[in-house]
């Protein structure tokens, strides 16, 4: 079954920020390791910082990039928490895109 993931913080849970901090770099490195991929990783909110230069989970996603995972960032976001020049990982998507996708999905996982 072919699925997608949204990610819209940098946390994953409620808690202690450096938990659930954490918790999302553990969830992410996970699903870079699966043999079973999801065909989009998309990100909006805060969940954009994952992407950007610094970020402890570009390793894992560039790896998903690789692997032929699509990894999109919400250019609205990006632009919103100015960091759209530091993207290091991905690309940049619409909004439009990320309704269509979703759309299309079999399933959506939301950490």
């Amino acid at each position: 079954m072919g699925y997608d993931i949204v990610i819209a913080t940098t946390e994953m849970g409620a808690g202690d920020t450096a938990l659930t901090e954490n918790l999302m770099q553990g969830f992410i490195h996970t699903v870079a390791e699966k043999e079973n991929k999801p065909s989009h990783v998309i990100m909006y909110g805060t969940g954009v910082k994952l992407a950007i230069k610094g970020s402890e989970a570009i390793e894992d996603l560039r790896s998903l990039e690789s692997a032929g995972v699509k990894v999109l960032s919400c250019g609205i976001c990006l632009d919103y928490y100015e960091v759209a020049n530091k993207l290091e990982v991905g690309g940049v998507t619409t909004m439009k895109e990320v309704v269509d996708i979703l759309a299309a999905s079999e399933n959506v996982v939301k950490p």
